[in-house]
C-alpha cells in the first residue's frame, strides 16, 4: 500500500511539473516587407519584419529584450552583398511583449543596377541564441 502510495505521489508531482512549466518559445522572423523609392540620384529602401518568440528577462518589474541582426542584399546579377546593414535591438518594457518590429533603412547610390533584389534578413536572440530568418523581393525601377 505504501509503494502504491509513493508511485500515485510521484506521478502528480511530475504531472505538475509538467503542466506548470512554460513551453519553449521558438524565434520567428515573419511579414517581411520592403519598399525603395527614388529621392533623386539615390533610391531609399524601407524594409521592416516582425519578430516573436524571443526571450525576455525579468527585472524589477520590466521586461528587456536583445536582439541582434544583419541584412544581406542580394542583386539582378545574383551577387551577395553580406551585411550592408546590421543592429542591434535592446528594448525595455513594462510588460511582456508579443513581438517587435525590426525597421530597416538603407540608402543606395547610383551605381546599383534596376532590377530585381532580394533582402535576406538574419536576427539573433543574444538571450537564448536562437536564430531565424526571413527574406523579402523589391524592385529598384522608373
Amino acid at each position: 500500500m505504501t509503494n502504491r502510495i509513493l508511485v500515485i505521489v510521484f506521478f502528480a508531482v511530475l504531472f505538475t511539473f509538467f503542466a506548470c512549466s512554460e513551453a519553449e518559445q521558438k524565434l520567428e522572423v515573419y511579414s517581411p516587407e520592403a519598399f525603395a523609392f527614388n529621392i533623386g540620384t539615390e533610391w531609399e529602401l524601407n524594409a521592416s519584419a516582425q519578430v516573436k518568440g524571443f526571450t525576455q528577462v525579468e527585472d524589477e518589474k520590466e521586461y528587456s529584450t536583445k536582439l541582434s541582426y544583419y541584412v544581406n542584399l542580394i542583386t539582378p546579377s545574383n551577387e551577395t552583398l553580406e551585411e550592408i546593414d546590421y543592429g542591434m535591438i535592446n528594448r525595455t518594457s513594462p510588460e511582456k511583449l508579443m513581438d517587435t518590429q525590426l525597421e530597416i533603412q538603407i540608402v543606395f547610390d547610383s551605381t546599383f543596377a534596376m532590377g530585381d533584389y532580394t533582402l535576406q534578413i538574419f536576427v539573433m536572440d543574444d538571450l537564448s541564441d536562437q536564430q531565424d530568418s526571413t527574406q523579402v523581393k523589391f524592385t529598384l525601377a522608373d
